[in-house]
């Protein structure tokens, strides 16, 4: 009976290793065998006994009271356990087709399959597993389901048999993937300017992917708004670098969506193949060109084809860009409509020369490039004597008064505003500044018809008028 123990507990295992996909196994060990869980330092372990041993039981096995549930569950079983003896037998007879099953049940075993197993295996209760320290000794001959947690990893379900015999050491091998991937832009402030480049990086852990897996895929889907991918040629460029090695060049379809947004799907399933490259760090880059004035970025890891871990992290990335709002007031503070403006900045050119570069804006004032001050755009005033600009970077600009309104003369001092960080952390949110500017009104001139100079010219005409009558009369007197 102790044989025939051993062979089924051997067919059990390998059984469970074919039909739980990610899930691994050690070897057999012995009672009062030590476990070893390795590439797990940073995990947090828990175990717990699923299958123990029962001399009475046709198969010398029956699965315990926290794991019959599971398995009855799984596999359709009877909730009183009528048929937990069939399950076993199916468990055994999906690994080996010709393992002698006892006669009283061998027409009526339930089979087992890949999805069975995994089913049974996830829907194993949280309370039946206690904490396990690393190393640490069980001592009941049996089947032990191990789990691991450590942030930023998915553990695969681990089983071992500790058997029956001398005292030894177990050691059994922790399948990991990633749950984790960290999206970043090139610029660390997340504040950019339309038509700017702007680099995307995605960084992440390739998955193991178990032998028994018959479709391994490795995917990274991702989605972007208010930017246009840099596409060459049709396709967009993107660079892959895994481990140490230098980066290799692959290329994406872009898809245009509906809602406004694109995306692109890059296949790197030829990464896990062979799990060559399993648990070695990755790194994805790409370009994008911005077009409005918040770019959106979602990435995805994983396509639901691998199971159970078929998603290996997500992460989101916003970048902003800055506004500023000018008012433009007159006498009292009031409001002034229909003031015009042209937007500049400063720079230093390749020489280290500054040179001023001014502005041009589409329709809704959203930034579009930047030139000479003859093709810069004019921006105006509303009813409420503001006027925004939108889509620029960090950086100080100025506004330049071209007209002023009905009334008021041309302010010649320029404004400035200056979009900055708050507190030097990285955006939020748009970035936003502020202008003012005051006019003066034009000095009131005489009205057509108003007296004007005309006093003053009849003034001048009499006292001519006076002059020369006193002149003659003195020459008068003279000649008398």
């Amino acid at each position: 009976m102790s044989k025939i123990k051993k062979a089924l507990a051997m067919f059990l295992i390998f059984a469970m290793v074919l039909g739980m996909g990610i899930t691994t196994f050690a070897a057999p060990g012995n009672a009062n065998s030590k476990v070893t869980v390795q590439n797990a330092d940073n995990a947090t372990l828990t175990i717990a006994q699923v299958i123990e041993t029962d001399n009475t039981a046709v198969t010398g096995w029956k699965f315990t009271g926290g794991a019959a549930a599971a398995y009855r569950t799984a596999f359709g079983g009877a909730e009183n356990g009528d048929d937990d003896q069939r399950i076993i037998a199916g468990l055994i007879k999906y690994v080996d087709a010709d393992a002698v099953i006892d006669d009283s049940i061998k027409d009526n075993i339930i089979s087992a399959d890949a999805d069975k197993i995994a089913a049974a295996l996830k829907g194993l209760s949280n309370d039946m597993f206690t904490p396990f320290v690393n190393g640490s000794a069980v001592t009941s001959a049996g089947v032990y389901a191990i789990r691991a947690t450590e942030e930023g990893y998915v553990y695969s379900p681990m089983a071992v048999y500790v058997g029956f015999g001398k005292e030894d050491t177990t050691q059994i091998n922790a399948k990991k993937a990633p749950n984790k991937v960290d999206k970043t832009a090139e610029d660390i402030e997340k504040v950019t300017e339309i038509n700017k480049t702007v680099t995307y990086t995605a960084k992440s852990t390739i998955p193991y992917i178990p032998e028994t897996d018959t479709n391994k895929t490795y995917v990274f889907a991702d989605t972007l708004s208010g930017a246009t991918y840099n596409v060459v040629n049709g396709k967009l460029p993107v660079d892959v670098k895994v481990g140490t090695r230098e980066p290799v060049s692959y290329s994406a379809d872009v898809t245009e969506n509906a809602d406004d947004t694109s995306s692109f799907v890059l296949d790197l399933s030829d990464l896990v193949q062979n799990n060559d490259y399993a648990n070695q760090s990755i790194v994805i880059s790409y370009d994008v060109t911005v077009t409005d004035t918040k770019v959106g970025n979602d990435i995805q890891v994983g396509n639901d084809k691998n199971n159970p871990n078929d998603k290996y992290g997500s992460d989101h990335e916003d970048v902003y860009t800055g506004q500023i709002i000018l008012t433009k007031t007159g006498d009292g503070g009031k409001k002034l409509k229909d003031a015009q403006f042209k937007v500049y900045k400063k720079v230093k050119n390749d020489a280290g020369k500054e040179e001023i570069l001014f502005a041009q804006f589409d329709k809704d004032n959203k930034l579009s490039g930047w030139g000479t001050e003859d093709a810069a755009t004019v921006i105006v005033t509303g009813e409420d004597g503001t006027v925004k600009v939108q889509g620029l970077d960090l950086g100080t600009y100025y506004f330049k008064e071209t007209k002023a309104p009905d009334g008021y003369s041309v302010n010649t001092t320029d404004s400035d505003a200056k979009l900055e960080l708050k507190d030097g952390k990285p955006a939020t949110a748009i970035v936003e500044a502020t202008a003012s500017m005051a006019d003066t009104k034009l000095n009131a001139l005489p009205g057509t018809g108003g007296i004007g100079t005309t006093i003053f010219t009849i003034g001048g005409c009499l006292i001519m008028i006076i002059a020369a009558a006193l002149f003659f009369a003195s020459r008068r007197k003279e000649n008398k």
